[in-house]
């Protein structure tokens, strides 16, 4: 009974079997055959052998060109020991490298244009300096190469010793017989007076066989005209030579002689206008109609007096400064920047009247003892450079060859940038607005010398007085920035004033 009871509980506490799973009726698919498949480059038609006889050449020149990027390190390494390969994750010599081969055209076309001798000489120094290790004139690679880069700079900084050399014997010679025009006096009738300065008189004119405008200006019979006119042929043609600097410049076609064997000719311009900046500032309507010159349309009236004479005073005074750097970059300094020589032609105020403008680049209508100007307009030191400085070379390729010295010494460009501030001064400052105002004799001359030339003392003096500053305090006061310090002295160093090419980076320009 005990054996009955204890197989029950054991039958009834087991577990129970797990259900026999059914058999399915999905028929299983058959297993796919892989083919053997060269990718997407054989689906085109390309196969390894094409893609190899495709590879080689090129991975032969990049495994050449590694190993001669790693030669040059090497090589760099062993000539300056002491010098960084890399800087910032930049090759030092494959930077160098890169930098020569894209000289490398430009250079054997200027080499072969030099005389046998020259290149004889060139070739021998070449040879003798590698030969040394670059060490045959310092006996050392590191003081070597600093060397070769004060050459560079020297060649290459403002005024530009390669570009003088290229624009005196090649680009005079082309501009003379592609754009110089030789005019004859009866062919040119003459029809009233346009200026009238002190040295010259500047006449309106008709081409007879072309009936186009043409502009004249002559010299008159005062000690120094005909000079000074000479001087400005001379520096309209330099000008001409530079296409983007002539874009800012009134347009010189060329000149005739009134008489035979005159003492100085008759220069002419295309005519593009006629009114100057002077006389649109002091109009009733500024600054409307200068918006309407030079936009082509007024500016959109719910703008204030104060940001649309500051739009308009932004526009002038950046292409004045675009044109005036890239005559300093020819190394010329114009003296004579003032509204009466800003004429609007098109849509833009071009310079004019280069008369008094020097050439320091081999010292044309330069002498450090004399200085032509506009006082009502000129920088307080009135000289474009010390009175010490010694006059020029009359051998122009050796007055060339120390321009960069003395440029980067002196800084002669300071000069015209002064000029640019106090024009920029009078389009904001309605009190400034007129030619008398600026008298070197006048209240606003004497107060400024008072101030030492600052403008922020000036301005504490006169504001009280109700003058108008509100243009040039637009957007934060960046014009009355720009304008402290474009209006100031020198310091000891000749510097301390913007330079025109400087000034085109100020935040002023760059804001709305």
């Amino acid at each position: 009974m005990t054996t009955l009871s204890a197989l029950a509980t054991r039958w009834t506490t087991a577990p129970a079997p797990p259900p026999r799973a059914r058999p399915s009726r999905r028929r299983r698919p058959a297993p796919r055959r892989r083919v053997a498949r060269g990718g997407i480059m054989e689906d085109a038609g390309v196969t390894s052998a094409d893609l190899g006889r495709e590879l080689a050449p090129k991975l032969a020149t990049v495994a050449s060109d590694a190993a001669a990027a790693a030669a040059a390190s090497s090589d760099f390494s062993r000539l300056f020991p002491d010098l960084p390969s890399d800087v910032f994750g930049v090759s030092v010599p494959g930077t160098a490298k890169a930098i020569a081969d894209a000289a490398a055209p430009l250079a054997k076309d200027a080499y072969a244009y030099l005389p046998s001798e020259s290149q004889g000489f060139l070739e021998r120094w070449w040879s003798e300096e590698v030969n040394s290790g670059f060490t045959k004139i310092t006996g050392n690679a590191e003081y070597e190469l600093f060397l070769a880069f004060l050459a560079f700079l020297w060649l290459t900084s403002r005024p530009g010793l390669i570009p003088g050399f290229f624009d005196a014997y090649f680009a005079n010679a082309i501009d003379a017989v592609l754009f110089e025009q030789k005019f004859n006096a009866s062919d040119v009738r003459q029809k009233g007076k346009l200026g009238d300065g002190s040295f010259g008189q500047v006449n309106l004119a008709t081409d007879v066989a072309t009936d186009r405008e043409l502009v004249v200006k002559s010299a008159r019979s005062v000690q120094g005209a005909a000079q000074l006119q000479i001087a400005e042929e001379y520096m309209n043609r330099r000008v001409r030579r530079a296409p983007l600097v002539a874009q800012g410049c009134a347009k010189y076609l060329g000149s005739f002689d009134v008489v035979e064997d005159a003492a100085s000719p008759c220069l002419v311009w295309a005519f593009e206008g006629d009114v100057t900046l002077e006389e649109l500032i002091v109009r009733r309507d500024y600054p409307e109609c200068v918006e309407e010159a030079i936009y082509g349309r007024e500016r959109d009236e719910s703008d204030d007096y104060a940001k649309r004479t500051s739009a308009v005073a932004k526009s002038v005074l950046r292409g004045l400064l675009f044109t005036l750097g890239g005559l300093h970059d020819i190394g010329i300094v114009h003296r004579d920047v003032k509204p009466a020589n800003l004429v609007l032609m098109g849509r833009r105020f071009k310079l004019v009247d280069f008369g008094a403008a020097a050439d320091l680049r081999v010292g044309v209508n330069y002498d450090p003892e004399q200085s032509l100007l506009d006082p009502f307009y000129s920088p307080p030191e009135n000289f474009i450079m010390p009175e010490r400085i010694p006059a020029p070379p009359p051998l122009r390729p050796l007055a060339a060859t120390f321009a960069p010295l003395v440029w980067a010494a002196f800084l002669p460009d300071l000069f015209d940038s002064f000029s640019a501030g106090l024009v920029f001064l009078q389009m904001c400052v309605p009190q400034l607005r007129g030619r008398k105002v600026m008298d070197p004799n006048g209240s606003f001359r004497s107060n400024l010398e008072d101030a030492g030339y600052d403008l922020r003392k000036w301005r504490k003096k006169v504001e009280p007085l109700g003058w108008d500053f509100s243009a040039l305090d637009v957007g934060g006061g960046l014009g009355w920035d720009l304008a402290c310090r474009l209006v100031c002295k020198r310091n000891f160093l000749q510097r301390g004033r913007l330079g025109c090419n400087t000034a085109l980076l100020h935040p002023f320009f760059w804001t709305p």
